[in-house]
């Protein structure tokens, strides 16, 4: 049987990972993410894909491939693929009423640009992953913009309204995805979590959740966890009739869990597979920062405003890193004041994965800070009841406030304005440079912001004298060519890059073929 790769995102680009795995009878996707780098051309926070439309503007932008089958039914009004069908890229992948058009979507981690789309699939479609990638994705979409292009783990189904728009039908309830969890079955209580409505008179009605068995659709699975900028990141191998196809989501050995991709690189090396796809998002980077640099770094800057406000800003689902400041707040006699979704994800994955994340209400230097607001989401009105006795507002921080690191960032600078008293304080900026001009725009608007304030900026990626305060979350080029010159896989298919090419002199007389993706192209491995 012939086996293919089709890659519809992830191919000439960084981010939008989704690769089509067909081995005879049997698909299986890797990732499904949103191409962040297409859909900026497009949209802005203010300009959107338009619900009452449902999959138009998507497919109508080349943001989601044309597959017919694959998606929601109730995001699709009638006459919408009689559009698409001559499409260079078409394909109808349906087969049959009651079997979705995949069998299974494996998503290595919860980023984004590696699960976005998943909102927009068959609900029927059974997610592959660990238990901490699903409830970070669960925890996003119950403390995040209510949207139809946010609906990661359960879809709020949408009907023809009498003038032909879809809207939420407000009679239906929420469909919760199937879920295969690559590192073992929910505890009870993890359970009950899952099944819970977030706040809503609407009922879940939820899909099988249970351990991967190891196999789907009789294709032998092997999972790997490894090192990423977020909890519970995975690899996987497939075994296919060509041999082991394997995929390596997104990795790094910098990062406090570097053992793990270590580890992952020397499995995988024993199964010796007859493809790879590897990510190459920093291929040209040079000497990495790591983790415990970042952290001794953020401990002297936080120890030097002894006495002021201290700020961290970091990525919201950046866990290592808000665990470093848990470190920098002990190390300074502060306690780090969480946002109340941040404190909601902390939960959620206590309960995913209770022995590597306790209880964060087991931390004792973990609080919440409550930002005023006209009126609070169910889930945020609970949340701040439970942490009640560990809650901090602007007039705690105005009195004493060198007594607290705040978790800001751009999207909060409006509560900076209710803090008396902060100048002098110190703004930590512990993330990567902006990699396009909206970015940029971003990160010029936060240096006002701060300077407003009269505070100081540090880890400022544009100034060269600053000191870095960011850990990438990804492998630089000569850790990946380690990687692939271990493993030695017959074949190397670079994906979540810009530059493929760069491999082609790296593995030139190593015997391993290199062969560039194109979108909607299938790859046929003998």
């Amino acid at each position: 049987m012939a086996v293919s790769i089709t890659g519809y995102g992830g191919v000439g680009e960084i981010g939008g990972n989704k690769f089509l795995l067909e081995d005879g009878a049997s698909r299986f996707l890797l990732d499904f993410g949103t191409a962040f780098g297409r859909r900026q051309r497009y949209f802005n926070e203010l300009l959107r894909p338009r619900v009452a439309r449902g999959l138009l503007d998507l497919l109508a932008l080349d943001l989601i491939p044309p597959l017919e089958g694959l998606y929601r039914d109730d995001l699709a009004y009638p006459g919408l693929w009689e559009r698409f069908r001559s499409g260079k890229l078409y394909r109808n992948l349906r087969r049959g009423e009651c079997r979705p058009a995949v069998d299974g979507v494996f998503i290595s981690h919860a980023h984004l640009d590696h699960n976005g789309d998943l909102s927009f699939l068959d609900p029927a479609v059974t997610v592959y992953s660990t238990r901490a990638s699903a409830f970070i994705a669960r925890a996003m979409q119950v403390t995040g913009v209510s949207s139809f292009d946010r609906e990661l783990m359960y879809a709020n189904p949408r009907a023809l309204s009498k003038t032909g728009e879809l809207q939420a039908d407000r009679s239906a309830s929420y469909q919760v995805r199937p879920c295969r969890f690559l590192d073992g079955a929910l505890s009870p209580e993890a359970a009950q979590f899952w099944r819970t409505s977030p706040g809503s008179r609407k009922e879940m009605i939820c899909g099988t959740t249970q351990a991967c068995d190891g196999a789907c659709a009789g294709l032998l699975l092997r999972f790997f966890p490894v090192d990423h900028s977020v909890p519970g990141a995975a690899a996987i191998a497939v075994q296919t009739s060509a041999g082991w196809i394997a995929y390596t989501g997104d990795i790094r050995f910098h990062g406090g869990d570097g053992a793990l991709t270590r580890r992952f690189a020397e499995e995988l090396a024993k199964l010796r597979p007859r493809a790879l796809l590897c990510e190459g998002t920093h291929l040209g980077a040079g000497p990495v920062v790591s983790e415990t640099e970042v952290g001794e770094r953020a401990i002297a800057i936080t120890a030097s405003a002894a006495g002021r406000l201290a700020i961290a800003d970091f990525g919201p689902r950046n866990l290592e890193r808000l665990r470093s400041f848990l470190d920098v707040a002990e190390a300074t006699g502060r306690t780090l004041v969480a946002a109340p979704k941040d404190i909601y994800m902390l939960e959620a994955l206590s309960l995913a994965d209770p022995d590597r994340f306790p209880s964060p209400f087991a931390l004792p230097h973990l609080g919440v800070y409550a930002d005023p607001k006209a009126s609070l989401k169910p889930w945020e009105g609970e949340l701040r009841q439970r942490w009640q006795s560990r809650t901090v507002g602007p007039a705690d921080v105005s009195a004493r406030p060198g007594d607290y690191i705040l978790c800001f960032s751009l999207w909060d600078a409006n509560d900076l304005l209710d803090l008396v008293g902060v100048a002098g304080g110190a703004y930590l900026y512990s993330n990567s440079r902006a990699y396009e001009e909206e970015q940029a725009i971003d990160l010029q608007r936060l240096r006002h912001w701060v300077g407003h304030m009269g505070l100081s900026f540090h880890g400022d990626p544009d100034d060269p004298r600053a000191s870095p305060l960011h850990a990438s979350g990804h492998a630089p080029g000569p850790d990946l060519l380690r990687l692939v010159l271990d493993v030695r896989p017959r074949t190397l298919i670079p994906i979540h890059t810009e530059d493929a090419g760069w491999w082609h002199e790296r593995l030139s007389g190593s015997g391993i073929e290199v062969l560039e993706p194109e979108v909607g192209v299938p790859l046929v491995l003998g």
